[in-house]
């Protein structure tokens, strides 16, 4: 919800309360309403009023640049460490190894031939070793733990009891009259913090507040400070190094912590507050009645469908009362004027005559002009839906081109498809004879076989031609090689015949 919520909807309920304030035919169901259901009417709230103070707000929100200026300067320490190696193990010579075997000569135990290098039996290697936990950067994590401690405690309890208001609204009528009985109901519970002005600053404030703790927490997760924790906290309180005292970012990060550990008081402060109403007051009682009475309404319009009717009224009453308003103004000048021509007019009256005609002129020129933007609206709209139906005409025309085309398409498909599909299937046709004539050759030169190792006394292979698939093929076997041997026999009696009988070939 938006900061002004509440202004805009008080001035709403004030002019909706304005237009039901004539005495209509609905005041008698309004005043049994208000009459009614007292002993079950409640309005509970328990909310919170908090203020911040800012000064210490402003304060870590000044110190956070330096903060992390002072972490970037990444301070460290060099700590030389060495180890004594045989010469075999030693890769690179360093001036401290050098300056140290000039003072340990038992490291030489013996003399190098003429011409050669001396060369040592052992050498102490120098490694330097990179310190971040310097006294100033355990100082900076330290006033960061303390700034983060300080900020998270404060947030937390402020939004704690924040978080504590709610509020509850309930009642009940039951109304009989003479066209029946109606029963309203409202239970309302919120939880809301609220959207006063007061509430809007303190959110402000906590957004601020809930910034410098990620930021806080941020800085806290660097590198630096990832290795500053694993050394010991320091205690307060801080000893004023050169660099605290003379670095201007170390300098802000000790004089923070002065600042915080010196804070008195809990920097907010948390007002609670309840308001417990039953039976309603007067005002209230009567805006209940409104929410019933406009339940009511909402209740009828969409659940009789009256939407399209109560518009029509609505249009008629606003035609009518600008008529009304039209001829109490034309009254009102007539009247002007004759008291202009008669001489009786007072000077006030002069004014208001022409005050109230430059009002009817300049209303007759808005209404004017409220036309010609509703007219320009309507032709632009109408522009637009001419192209509109121009563009769907394209699109319409390009379409039933790709229609006629796909159709031609399909057709050609199809009788590609019908070309193809005969094709196939004298293929298919042709192929199957060839597999049969295959399978008939096969069977001739299998029997060819088996008869051949029948005549010569050749031992068959061990195959069980007992089995139903291997005699059944076995049996068109001996088919397909009387078929052969009724060919052949046709043929040679044709040859027996030229030969013996009409002593040819």
């Amino acid at each position: 919800m938006s900061d002004n919520y509440m202004d805009r909807y008080y001035r709403a309920s004030k002019k909706f309360a304005a237009e039901l304030s004539d005495n209509g035919s609905e005041q008698k169901f309004r005043r049994a309403i208000m009459n009614n259901g007292a002993d079950r009417e409640r309005l509970s709230t328990v909310y919170f009023d908090v203020t911040i103070d800012e000064n210490w707000v402003k304060r870590i929100e000044t110190a956070l640049p330096h903060l992390e200026a002072a972490i970037r300067e990444d301070r460290q320490f060099i700590k030389s460490e060495g180890t004594i190696s045989p010469i075999e193990r030693v890769r690179k010579v360093s001036r401290s190894s050098v300056e140290h075997l000039a003072r340990h000569s038992e490291m030489i135990t013996h003399l190098p031939s003429e011409g050669d290098d001396l060369v040592p039996d052992k050498l102490k290697v120098f490694e330097n070793e990179s310190n971040f936990a310097v006294y100033e950067n355990r100082v900076l994590y330290m006033v960061l733990c303390y700034a983060r401690d300080f900020v998270d405690y404060r947030f937390v309890q402020i939004e704690k009891a924040r978080k504590q208001s709610h509020s509850e609204l309930s009642f009940q009528k039951t109304i009989k009259t003479e066209e029946g009985g109606v029963t309203f109901e409202v239970k309302y519970s919120d939880g809301l913090v609220g959207v006063s002005e007061q509430e809007a600053e303190v959110t402000a404030m906590l957004a601020r507040i809930e910034t410098i703790a990620g930021e806080l927490a941020v800085l806290l997760s660097m590198p630096l400070m990832k290795e500053c924790a694993l050394a010991p906290m320091v205690t307060p309180p801080i000893t004023r190094t050169n660099v605290l005292r003379m670095d201007t970012h170390f300098r802000e990060v000790a004089e923070l912590f002065d600042y915080l550990s010196s804070y008195s008081g809990d920097g907010y402060t948390i007002e609670r507050k309840e308001n417990d109403i039953g039976p309603f007051t007067a005002g209230l009682e009567r805006e209940a009645a409104e929410l019933m009475l406009y339940t009511s309404f909402l209740n009828r319009k969409y659940g009789r469908g009256m939407t399209e009717e109560l518009e029509q009224s609505y249009q008629e009453e606003e035609r009518r009362r600008r008529e009304q308003e039209n001829r109490e103004r034309d009254r009102y000048l007539q009247e002007a004027l004759a008291k202009l021509q008669g001489g009786s007019a007072t000077s006030q009256e002069c004014i208001d005559a022409v005050a109230a005609e430059i009002a009817r002129r300049e209303e007759c020129e808005k209404e004017l002009r409220d036309a010609q933007e509703e007219a320009a609206k309507l032709r632009e709209q109408m522009g637009h839906s001419e192209n509109t139906l121009r563009q769907m005409q394209t699109k319409n025309e390009q379409r039933e081109a790709e229609a006629i085309v796909l159709k031609n398409r399909i057709a050609d498909e199809r009788r590609n498809g019908r070309d193809t599909a005969s094709d196939l299937m004298r293929k298919n046709d042709r192929l199957i004879e060839e597999l049969e004539a295959e399978r008939e050759r096969a069977r001739i030169l299998e029997a060819r076989v088996i008869g051949m190792l029948e005549q010569y006394g050749v031992k068959k292979p061990d195959v069980d031609m007992t089995e139903r698939e291997q005699f059944l093929e076995l049996e068109r076997e001996q088919e397909a090689f009387d078929r052969y041997l009724l060919r052949n026999w046709g043929i040679a009696k044709k040859k027996i015949r030229r030969r013996i009988l009409w002593r040819k070939g």
